[in-house]
């Protein structure tokens, strides 16, 4: 008769609904959306605003011309600092796990040396010589804002290609996803465990002994008997 088990597997239980809860927020919120809308430029100038919460309107540009000066005005919208940085990397995508610095080191910046900063909120401007046709993708450098869904894509001399529609959240889990869901069956998994463990080494001690409920007490078996000593050899005669 035990009332242990019963209440440790309830808050195991309870544990586990806590961490799945947790995680599931946290999945949640990993998902920043994209803004929608692609403009269609075929002028030499192009117009981009930083919008909270770390969005770019707009976040796709297509068919600006080839081979010509760009003339940009980057307005920052929001109350912190953002950049308008193109990555000189034709046709790539950049993992949402990337090490940005490492990128720009590498491949270069588009737009400029650096991009465009802008250190708060106001109108910054610049310009950049555009490539032959292709099409590239651009983000904020400030940091966590790429991670945050600060980015966009624009095609000089050609249309985006479909898939690169930035309607929705990306639709792949991620790495993250998995690693934070791994921990969460982790943690889930170990809390069981230990809720039944538990739960077993404290019912035993409330374990009643069996004369309390009517049964007797098991006797200890008797000891074996000894074996017989062998008989002694007759003595021999005397002379």
């Amino acid at each position: 008769m035990s009332v242990g088990p019963q209440s440790s597997r309830g808050l195991a239980l309870a544990i586990a609904l806590v961490l799945v809860a947790g995680g599931c927020a946290i999945l949640v919120e990993s998902a920043p959306a994209r803004a929608a809308g692609v403009t269609v430029d075929t002028s030499s100038s192009l117009a981009i605003t930083a919008t909270a919460p770390f969005t770019f309107v707009s976040s796709t540009y297509e068919q600006l011309p080839t081979n010509t000066t760009i003339n940009v005005t980057f307005t920052d919208a929001d109350t912190i600092a953002h950049t308008f940085s193109i990555l000189d990397r034709q046709g790539w995508v950049i993992p949402s796990s990337a090490d940005l610095g490492s990128l720009f080191d590498t491949y270069g910046f588009l737009n400029g040396p650096y991009g465009i900063n802008a250190s708060g909120p106001g109108t910054f401007t610049g310009s950049f010589q555009s490539p032959a046709a292709g099409w590239y993708e651009f983000v904020c450098l400030e940091a966590g804002h790429f991670q945050s869904g600060m980015y966009g894509f624009i095609a000089f001399g050609e249309n985006l290609p479909a898939n690169l529609t930035v309607t929705a959240a990306p639709t792949g889990p991620g790495a993250g996803v998995f690693i934070i869901s791994g921990t969460i069956v982790a943690l889930v998994v170990i809390a069981l465990v230990l809720g039944f463990v538990v739960g077993r080494r404290k019912g035993s001690e409330l374990e009643m002994p069996p004369e309390r409920l009517g049964y007797p007490e098991p006797s200890a078996p008797a000891p074996a008997p000894a074996p017989a000593a062998p008989p002694l050899p007759p003595e021999p005669p005397q002379r």
